[in-house]
């Protein structure tokens, strides 16, 4: 009897796994409640439904990309922003290949490469983010090193990024400041890469810690932008639009804000489960940043193609010998 039993039961579980082998029934499978979410997923109790439940299938994460839930303008908005810098840097490069010399090469390729990481990185941390605990904080890792670990890292790398063809172009003449300000930022990365992205900060309770290194960090340009205006005076830094760079620290800082304080999903919960949550409010000033940073940089560029001189032709003295060097 219990052969019999077992031999009547089989078709039926070998349908079964038929139709979850399925694309049909991945796309189709009923998301979850915010409730139902293992604590490990459950970061953010504002978005009430929609959401993926874990998987432990890579296969599952790949496809649910084109479906709709709690994280799907997450991926989409950096997989396009990520072709997009790609593209921007292709152009960039193919337009100006003749007027760029090797410290501008190295210069914007740190920039656009930043960028790119932080953006890729993001969007893997929102696709396998349901696979395991294990993925979760590994993928975070990579990203604030865009929430989450991976989250870290980019972010951290994007700042960094951000902040050497500025001071590369604010401090053109002056090769040992240049040195001295994109020292102390890569050491002060590194130091929010380890901060951020470490299992001791992988809880959501430390989700505004977080978002207080790295803002910090972003913050840290104002030292060598303040010195640059001491040096250019502010009529000169208008005229080399550093307006641009400007807004775009305030963008970056008020995406940093919004997410860090859930804007706006904490006052209307379950209404932007799907769009309109602080996380994708933060990809797109990421995004808007990036391209604001983008312009700044090539203004401060091209003013010196224009010029063609160092963008500071006085002497700087603080009582030991002059760090200018002449065009």
């Amino acid at each position: 009897m219990k052969s019999i039993t077992n031999h009547e039961y089989q078709p039926l579980s070998l349908m079964s796994e038929i139709e979850r082998s399925s694309i049909d029934y991945i796309l189709r499978r009923r998301y979850i409640a915010h409730w139902g979410l293992p604590e490990w997923l459950g970061d953010n109790h504002f978005l009430l439904q929609k959401h993926r439940p874990p998987t432990n299938s890579i296969r599952e994460c790949l496809i649910s990309i084109a479906s709709i839930h709690s994280e799907t303008i997450n991926i989409w908005t950096h997989l396009i922003g990520t072709f997009c810098i790609i593209v921007t840097y292709i152009l960039f490069l193919i337009d100006n290949y003749s007027q760029l010399d090797i410290s501008d090469i190295i210069s914007f390729s740190i920039f656009f490469i930043s960028a790119i990481l932080c953006l890729t990185f993001s969007a893997l941390l929102h696709i396998f983010i349901n696979y395991s605990p294990r993925v979760l904080i590994t993928v975070s890792k990579l990203d604030y090193i865009a929430t989450y670990a991976l989250f870290y890292i980019g972010i951290n790398i994007l700042i960094f990024g951000s902040t050497v063809p500025v001071v590369h172009y604010l401090f053109y003449c002056y090769f040992q400041l240049k040195t001295i300000y994109i020292s102390i930022v890569f050491v002060l990365t590194i130091a929010s890469m380890i901060g951020t992205s470490s299992a001791a900060c992988s809880k959501p309770r430390y989700r505004p810690f977080k978002a207080i290194l790295f803002i910090a960090l972003g913050l840290y340009g104002i030292a060598p932008a303040t010195h640059a205006c001491i040096l250019h005076g502010l009529s000169r830094m208008f005229e080399m639009e550093f307006l641009y760079l400007c807004i775009m620290a305030v963008t970056y800082i008020t995406g940093g804000i919004i997410y860090a304080i859930r804007i706006p999903e904490r006052y209307f919960p379950g209404r932007f489960d799907i769009v309109g949550q602080s996380h994708q409010i933060l990809h797109i000033s990421v995004i808007v940043a990036v391209y604001l940073h983008f312009y700044g940089i090539c203004c401060l560029f091209h003013n010196i193609i224009r010029t063609e001189q160092c963008i500071m032709p006085i002497t700087l003295k603080f009582g030991i010998t002059d760090l200018s060097i002449s065009s």
